[in-house]
C-alpha cells in the first residue's frame, strides 16, 4: 500500500525551526556599587509658612477690628451715662424750693428756708438772720461788732431720740475764713434731747465785726461725722 508524503521532507524549508535566544546582557565592571563612593542625599524640601502668615494676618485683623469695635461702645455707653446723669442733675436743680433737699443736692441749694436733708437722723432748716445790738446789760458786743442772730429748726427724723447741740453741731466763718464763737449767752439756742419725729428751733447768735457782711454756717450731725453742711449768709 502507498503511504501518503509527509509533507516536511517535501519542504525542508519549512521544517520547525527553533526561536533564537535572546542576547545576553554583557557584565559591565564600572557599573558595580563602590563602597567608597558616597551616597547622594537629597535634602526635604521646605515648607513654605505663606499660607500660616496668611492666616495669621486674618486673626490679627478680625481681633484689631473686636477691639475698635469694643472701645467704640465703651465710648458710647460713656457718652449715655453721662447724658443721663446731666440730666437727672437737671431735673434735682429743677425742684420746687418748698420741697426738703438732700445730701444728693448739691451744696448750692442749701438756701434759706428750705429744708435740708443732712442724714437720716437730721433734717436742717435756716429760717432766717439777723443782727441784734444786744441788751444793753451783760450781753453786749464790743465796739465795732453786732450780734448776728441765726433762727434754725432741727427735725428728728428718725426712730429714736437724739439729742441736740448747737454748739456742737454748728459753727460759723466769714469769706476770709475767721471763725467766730457762739455768744451761749444771748438767745434761746436749739439744744437738748429731740424726740424721734419731732422738731425743735432756737436762736444762735455769734458776735462779728460790723464790717464783715459774707458769712458760711456749718452744720455736722456729729463728731467725727463726714456729713458738712452749709448755708451763705449775707447781712
Amino acid at each position: 500500500m502507498q503511504q501518503p508524503p509527509n509533507p516536511y521532507l517535501q519542504n525542508p524549508q519549512q521544517q520547525w525551526q527553533q526561536p533564537p535566544m535572546p542576547p545576553q546582557q554583557q557584565w559591565n565592571p564600572q557599573q558595580q556599587w563602590n563602597p567608597q563612593q558616597p551616597l547622594q542625599y537629597q535634602p526635604p524640601k521646605k515648607k513654605s509658612h505663606k499660607g500660616l502668615f496668611i492666616i495669621l494676618g486674618v486673626i490679627l485683623a478680625v481681633a484689631l477690628g473686636g477691639c475698635i469695635g469694643i472701645a467704640a461702645i465703651v465710648n458710647a455707653g460713656g457718652q449715655a451715662a453721662q447724658k443721663a446723669l446731666n440730666q437727672t442733675a437737671t431735673q434735682v436743680a429743677q425742684l420746687p424750693t418748698t420741697q426738703p433737699t438732700s445730701k444728693s443736692s448739691t451744696q448750692a441749694q442749701t438756701k434759706v428756708g428750705v429744708p435740708f436733708v443732712v442724714n437720716d437722723t437730721w433734717t436742717v432748716t435756716v429760717n432766717k438772720m439777723s443782727t441784734n445790738q444786744g441788751d444793753n446789760l451783760l450781753n453786749t458786743p464790743k465796739a465795732g461788732n453786732i450780734y448776728l442772730v441765726v433762727n434754725v429748726t432741727l427735725k428728728n427724723t428718725s426712730s429714736q431720740n437724739h439729742g441736740a447741740s448747737s454748739l456742737g453741731m454748728f459753727s460759723l466763718k466769714d469769706s476770709t475764713g475767721q471763725t467766730y464763737n457762739q455768744n451761749i449767752a444771748f438767745g434761746h439756742s436749739p439744744d437738748g434731747q429731740v424726740a424721734a419725729g419731732s422738731l425743735v428751733r432756737g436762736d444762735i447768735a455769734y458776735e462779728v465785726p460790723m464790717s464783715m457782711h459774707s458769712f458760711i454756717l456749718q452744720f455736722v450731725p456729729s463728731l467725727g461725722s463726714s456729713d458738712l453742711t452749709e448755708w451763705n449768709l449775707t447781712i
